[in-house]
């Protein structure tokens, strides 16, 4: 299979299916497209050409060795790859994977947690990457069907397996401190709260900053769209229903990602609250949607391809005898200020 074959079968062109599965470069595709183009490769068995660059650099090309499978498990979703957000992640490891010559040849969800550790058991992967919301309980059953193991995601952890993070509960503090420099006293939350760091943050910064914490700024979500637009529908219907929370009503709201803001954004949108002018919404992530939302969405960025890369690159490490002690690596996020947030109106 070549890149020639391989942009046939993807309908785009060489250069396109090039940068895509040769630098994981996300800008010069739709994500439709660059899924699309991943799935033929993992389809037809296209691994990208490292070895070439290797020999015009004069360097030994990397042998292929049997028995290197690695299985990745999405801890709270049930499909990850559909998710903007872990799906971005699950491509640059399996990028990374790619290039080393290492396939990943199993994906599985937590949600169905008998049968995950049943597969896991049954094939004994060489390495397993843990992505999404730590629990120890999982990491307990699973640590039995492989001695590699590396966990990446937004929650830090206090147990012995290598771990690459972008820190949630900072993050969710910084988006706080943000809005409160921008003036707002009254700032919402939406989305979930028990195990969720990023509620943690979110109270914890409040608190912090002598902030005003009221019970019915708190609105308890799941993180999706659909989640995030029922919740903005009944903070509007708490807003209708009680001139005490008309009068008290956040200035600003905190979702806890991406996915959820989008949701609230619209159910304001079709009751005709204007964003930012009356309302300010931040959200974590800053997946690609946020560029294209009316208007476009400030974001905590989280560093995706980051995230992913250097688990891969931690676990092969570890497979390969490098380190045995557990490692740490905290990757740094940053703010992306766009047209969703404003000072609040007096």
């Amino acid at each position: 299979m070549t890149l020639k074959n391989l942009a046939q079968l993807a309908g785009v062109s060489i250069s396109t299916v090039s940068r895509v599965v040769n630098k994981n470069d996300s800008s010069v595709a739709s994500k439709e497209v660059r899924d699309r183009i991943w799935d033929l490769a993992r389809q037809t068995g296209y691994v990208p050409n490292r070895s070439a660059q290797n020999l015009k650099l004069g360097n030994r090309p990397p042998q292929t060795e049997a028995g290197r499978h690695i299985a990745c498990i999405f801890a709270r979703t049930p499909n990850g790859k559909s998710d903007p957000f872990f799906s971005q992640i699950f491509r640059s490891i399996e990028y990374e994977c790619m290039k080393n010559r290492y396939e990943m040849t199993g994906v599985y969800t937590a949600l169905n947690l008998r049968s995950t550790v049943q597969s896991l058991s049954d094939i004994r992967y060489d390495g397993i990457v843990v992505l999404g919301r730590y629990s120890r309980s999982l990491m307990n059953q699973i640590k039995r069907c492989s001695k590699s193991i590396v966990y990446t995601g937004l929650n830090p952890i206090c147990d012995p397996y290598d771990q690459i993070i972008c820190d949630g509960y900072e993050t969710a503090k910084a988006a706080v401190r943000y809005l409160h420099t921008l003036g707002h006293t009254c700032i919402g939350y939406l989305g979930e709260k028990s195990d969720e760091i990023r509620y943690r943050g979110y109270y914890d910064a409040i608190q912090e900053l002598r902030l005003p914490l009221r019970r019915e700024h708190i609105v308890e979500a799941e993180q999706t769209m659909q989640g995030g637009y029922l919740g903005g529908k009944r903070i509007l219907t708490a807003v209708h229903s009680s001139s005490e929370f008309v009068a008290t009503r956040p200035t600003a709201i905190f979702c806890a990602n991406d996915s959820t803001a989008m949701g609230v954004m619209k159910a304001f949108h079709e009751e005709g609250v204007r964003v930012p002018k009356e309302i300010s919404i931040i959200s974590i992530d800053n997946t690609e949607i946020c560029q294209f939302t009316s208007p476009m969405l400030t974001a905590i960025h989280i560093p995706k391809d980051e995230l992913g890369k250097i688990a891969a690159k931690i676990l092969i490490d570890r497979m390969e005898g490098g380190h045995s002690l557990p490692m740490k690596i905290e990757i740094p996020f940053t703010l992306v200020t766009r047209e969703s947030c404003a000072s609040p109106l007096h």
